[in-house]
């Protein structure tokens, strides 16, 4: 029998081998894209799409300041990220470990 990983098992896995990364970065990315799909979707009539690296980073910007206000920065530093390519490896690690769905876009 084929045991399906929890989330929490998945993510604990992606730590382990990429330390980079505190667990709250991924929690953030997720409701970031979350956060971001949300906005286009009201945006365009409720039409979901792919959303772009742009306007992901554009919609993370947006969430990290509305939870954490002037302080979005220094609990993102805290969480090892620092810079935009950080929320692209977390992407990555989040696609390689099917916690995201890649599209072709």
């Amino acid at each position: 029998m084929i045991h399906k990983q929890s989330y929490d098992q998945i993510l604990n896995s992606i730590i382990a081998s990429d330390s980079r990364y505190h667990r709250d970065a991924y929690h953030f990315v997720r409701e970031g894209l979350d956060y971001t799909q949300h906005t286009i979707s009201k945006q365009e009539d409720n039409t979901v799409r792919h959303i772009s690296g742009q306007e992901l980073l554009g919609g993370m910007r947006a969430h990290a300041l509305e939870e954490y206000g002037p302080m979005a920065l220094m609990v993102l530093k805290e969480w090892g990220v620092s810079r935009c390519e950080d929320f692209g490896e977390i992407v990555f690690n989040m696609v390689e470990h099917d916690l995201l769905a890649r599209t072709d876009e």
